[in-house]
């Protein structure tokens, strides 16, 4: 075979046979691609949804980047990862898919852009970075802009959970960079797909939200607490009012049912509607407090008794398979408020004080709605249970912190307690639950008590025989807080009232948007694409004692074994050669 090959190229025209051979090769190549993520976690790989969403983009779509210039090494990390995902993208997406990346110096002196970008709520951070003029402040721009036509969405490439490193004598908190950064790009394919999904939707999903039993109203002019709600979904979805009262039934062209804070009770004839709703594949995401605690009287006296409003709902939740309890969660992972803890010359001494009524709930690391997510800050919380419902799967997505704890009905709730520090041993409890998923084939609550003209009835509306059970697997969502989707407003306020999950002691914005858009997508969207949120990159630190203990080893192997290798291969090269020629 080895002679036979040199005679080849020995003959007159084995040159050009072997050039033809290469050029048929690359050819080949060009119209068989394939590759091999070799990463554990398939870091380099698209999810199966994303594929199927861009083999199928129906006109040019543009992604524009803004990570371009002098960037801090862990943004180029972020931009070199962006990069090869839009890379990765466009194998799928051919032509109809471009993107760009766009210096921030540009950005910075164009003001129309600045605008628009702040019309997304996307507001640029300075940061330290090594410039040709040595260190200094720059503006970061970790954003993306995707474009279709006239229609542009925007994406916060940074957005995602902030990991922090604790001090262990003191307790301190600081930022992990490195981490923080690395929990972002995990979230890159998810949020750039899902806004091509999005930009493609030639009409937005219909959410209707329910009233009739003392929900909040939306719109103007009593719509204060829905306002940041309202502004929320506007971008993505049509939401419209239900009163279930004067409606004979829910209708199925509600993709999702929004119940939100309902204050007054049930009736059956309201909760046949909502049963045979879900019976007929609709998707509910319930919000929901058991226990009224008076803000108001708690601002005014210092104290207030948070008492069973009595909705009504425990039969009908309880055969979805959860049982909202008649408790309120205290935490030691939780919000602060000011509080007078004294006089000086007359004048109140106003002092933050942490208030374990408003507890920031941990999100569940084991579902794509809440993967990666920054906490959410919840008030006035109770706890739920799961009983047993056949074919239905629980999935937690909200829990308090390891320490917390509970108190029950009658719960009285005074600011004075809080002068006093408790003590840690009594918050005993640990991840109590206070969302839940739920999905399958859901069971009617009314199955056996319901008479034979209020199924001819149904029947009718529906166009369909009453059901005691779901045809199809449906999802819903169940949440005992209802103010968790609702903004803080005062009735004085003349300025827009404040997004929902502020902090105004802290002014810090917790996650509370991110969860009701991820929990609607995850309802809504059939899509799959919220499923590429579980997607997880680790990063692999090096471990900071061993690297200096080990540091000189490694810089012995690194430096000088390469050397003496080059030194010992020339030597025996040259006894080779003397050997042989000798």
């Amino acid at each position: 075979m080895k002679k036979s090959f040199s005679s080849l190229l020995n003959s007159s025209f084995g040159w050009l046979v072997l050039i033809a051979l290469l050029v048929l090769v690359n050819i080949t190549a060009t119209f068989f691609k394939f590759r091999i993520d070799l990463t554990e976690e398939k870091r380099f790989s698209l999810s199966t949804p994303t594929k199927k969403l861009l083999k199928h983009i129906d006109s040019t779509i543009t992604v524009d980047v803004l990570l371009e210039g002098e960037l801090p090494a862990d943004f180029r990390k972020l931009q070199v990862s962006t990069k090869d995902l839009l890379n990765e993208m466009k194998e799928y997406a051919g032509k109809k898919l471009e993107y760009n990346f766009i210096n921030s110096e540009t950005i910075e002196k164009d003001s129309a852009y600045q605008l628009m970008l702040a019309s997304f709520d996307l507001i640029p951070t300075a940061r330290e970075s090594q410039t040709k003029k040595g260190e200094e402040k720059v503006m970061l721009y970790p954003f993306a802009v995707v474009n279709r036509g006239d229609k542009k969405i925007g994406i916060d490439l940074l957005k995602g959970k902030i990991v922090y490193d604790v001090d262990p004598i003191n307790g301190t908190r600081q930022i992990n960079e490195a981490k923080s950064i690395n929990a972002a790009e995990s979230l890159l394919e998810f949020k750039i797909a899902d806004a091509i999904d999005k930009i493609q939707q030639q009409n937005k999903p219909v959410i209707g939200y329910l009233m009739g039993n003392g929900e909040p109203p939306i719109g103007p002019p009593n719509g204060i607490e829905t306002y940041d709600l309202v502004k929320t979904l506007e971008a993505n979805y049509r939401l419209f009012t239900l009163d279930i009262n004067t409606h004979p039934v829910i209708p199925l062209e509600f993709k999702a049912l929004l119940i939100v804070r309902p204050t007054q009770k049930f009736e059956d004839s309201t909760k046949q509607k909502i049963d045979q709703y879900i019976m007929q594949g609709g998707k509910v995401l319930w919000s929901l407090d058991n226990l009224d605690a008076n803000k108001d009287s708690l601002a005014r006296l210092a104290n207030t008794v948070a008492f069973d409003m009595g909705i009504n709902l425990d039969d009908q939740l309880f055969k979805y398979g959860v049982r909202i309890n008649r408790d309120l969660v205290q935490d030691m992972q939780c919000d602060m408020v000011p509080i007078v803890i004294g006089q000086t010359g007359g004048q109140a001494q106003i002092q933050p004080i942490p208030f374990n009524y408003y507890p920031l709930l941990t999100p569940s690391n084991n579902n794509a709605i809440t993967r990666n997510m920054e906490p959410v800050l919840g008030q006035y919380v109770n706890s739920i249970d799961t009983v047993k419902a056949e074919g239905i799967k629980k999935t937690v997505l909200l829990s308090s912190s390891e320490n917390s704890k509970f108190v029950s009905t009658p719960a009285i709730i005074s600011l004075n307690e809080l002068k006093t520090i408790e003590e840690p041993k009594l918050y005993n409890k640990k991840f109590l639950p206070v969302a839940y998923l739920l999905e399958g084939k859901f069971n009617s609550t009314f199955a056996h008590r319901t008479s034979q003209e209020t199924i001819n009835q149904f029947e009718q509306w529906y166009k369909t025989p009453f059901k005691t059970q779901c045809d199809e697997p449906t999802k819903m969502i169940v949440i005992s807080d209802g103010d968790i989707f609702l903004n803080k407003y005062s009735q004085s306020q003349q300025q827009e009232p404040p997004p929902m999950g502020l902090s105004n002691t802290q002014q810090q914005l917790y996650a509370n948007r991110t969860f009701l858009l991820n929990a609607l997508e995850y309802l809504v969207n059939p899509s799959g694409i919220i499923e590429t949120r579980n997607k997880d990159i680790t990063l692999r630190l090096l471990n900071k004692t061993k690297v200096e203990e080990e540091k000189t080893k490694w810089q012995i192997i690194n430096i000088a074994v390469p050397v003496l290798l080059v030194i010992a291969a020339g030597f025996i090269f040259q006894q080779i050669r003397k050997k042989k020629y000798s």
